[in-house]
C-alpha cells in the first residue's frame, strides 16, 4: 500500500508543480525517482498521465480524468495514517537530534522534511552542536540521536557509519602559488579561519597553528576566506551547493571525516524516535534515490 501511496502522491505533486524536478525537490528525493514512479504507475494503468514538453509536464485528457480521485485518494491515506498514529500516542512525542550544522543542512534536512510532513504532531528539536557537545547530550540522555566523528561505546548506545567525507582546504584565489595538493606542513605559518568540525585536526596536525576566528557557520567562514582574513580546513560536505569562487585544494596526505549516527537501543526509543529511526536508515540503505 505505501509503494502504491508514493506513486500516486508522486503522480499528484507533479501534476500541480508541472516538473518532475519541482516534484522530487517538494518529495524529498531525486527527479529520476520521481520520473520512476509515475512511469509505473502509468505502465499499472496502461494509460499515459503526461505529456513531457522538455523538463516541464502537460496532463493528458486521461491524467487529467483521474487526478481528482488521486488528489481524494492521498488526503484520504494521510487522514488514515494521522488516525492511526495518534491511536499510538505518537502526536505526544518528541524526537532530539544533536548534529553539527553541514550534517544538518546537507543530510538531514529532507528527512526530516519527510517525517514532520507525516508526524506534524511530533516536536522536532535540532540542536546544531560541537562534537563534544552531542557527545554529552546523548550521554546525559538529552538527545535521541546524536552525528559524532568516532564510535561512541556507552552500554546501549548504538554506531553506524552515517558520512565520510574529505576535509579539503579553501583559501582565496591564487593564494598557493604551487599547483595540486598542499602538504599540511605547509600551512604552519597560515592564519585560519577555522570550522568548529574541524578545528580538532588543525590542533593535532598544527600545534601553533594561528586561529583569527572559530565558527560553525561555513557561510560565515567563505565569506571571511574570500575576504582575505584566512584561509580555512572544511568538510568537502559543507561545500556541496555552494557557489564560490574560493580555491579548493585537497591535502597531499588525504585526511577524512568520518561521521557515525549514535542512539539508543531501538526498543528503548520512544516511538517517534524509532519511527524516524527507520526511516532514516531506509533512506540510507536506497541511497540517493530514496
Amino acid at each position: 500500500m505505501e509503494g502504491n501511496i508514493r506513486k500516486f502522491r508522486a503522480f499528484v505533486t507533479s501534476a500541480r508543480v508541472g516538473s518532475f524536478t519541482r516534484a522530487a525537490k517538494e518529495l524529498g528525493c531525486t527527479q529520476s525517482t520521481v520520473s520512476r514512479m509515475v512511469a509505473s504507475l502509468e505502465a499499472d494503468w496502461q494509460l499515459q498521465l503526461f505529456y513531457r514538453q522538455g523538463t516541464s509536464l502537460v496532463l493528458t485528457n486521461d491524467g487529467q480524468a483521474l487526478l481528482d480521485d488521486a488528489i481524494s485518494l492521498c488526503r484520504a491515506y494521510d487522514s488514515l495514517f494521522r488516525h492511526v498514529e495518534s491511536l499510538h500516542g505518537l502526536d505526544s512525542e518528541s524526537v532530539a537530534i544533536a548534529a553539527p550544522s553541514s550534517i544538518v543542512a546537507l543530510r538531514l534536512a529532507k528527512p526530516l522534511g519527510s517525517f514532520v510532513r507525516k508526524y506534524p504532531g511530533v516536536q522536532v528539536s535540532i540542536i546544531e552542536s560541537t562534537y563534544g557537545e552531542a557527545e554529552s547530550l546523548m550521554e546525559k540522555d538529552q538527545a535521541d540521536f546524536a552525528f559524532v566523528p568516532h564510535r561512541m561505546k556507552a552500554e546501549g548506545l548504538e554506531c553506524s557509519l552515517f558520512e565520510r567525507d574529505e576535509l579539503v582546504i579553501v583559501a582565496p584565489q591564487n593564494h598557493f602559488s604551487q599547483p595540486g595538493a598542499i602538504p599540511i606542513e605547509s600551512l604552519i605559518e597560515e592564519m585560519f579561519v577555522a570550522d568548529t568540525e574541524t578545528a580538532p585536526l588543525l590542533q593535532r596536525e598544527l600545534r601553533h597553528s594561528n586561529v583569527s576566528c572559530v565558527t560553525s557557520n561555513t557561510t560565515a567562514i567563505l565569506a571571511m576566506v574570500e575576504a582575505g582574513l584566512g584561509i580555512s580546513l572544511l568538510p568537502s560536505l559543507a561545500l556541496e551547493g555552494s557557489d564560490t569562487r574560493l580555491d579548493v585544494r585537497h591535502l597531499e596526505t588525504p585526511a577524512w571525516r568520518s561521521m557515525y549516527l549514535v542512539h539508543h537501543r531501538h526498543d528503548s526509543l520512544g516511538k517517534a524516535a524509532q519511527v524516524f529511526l527507520d526511516m532514516l536508515t531506509d533512506i540510507l540503505s536506497n541511497g540517493s534515490d530514496e
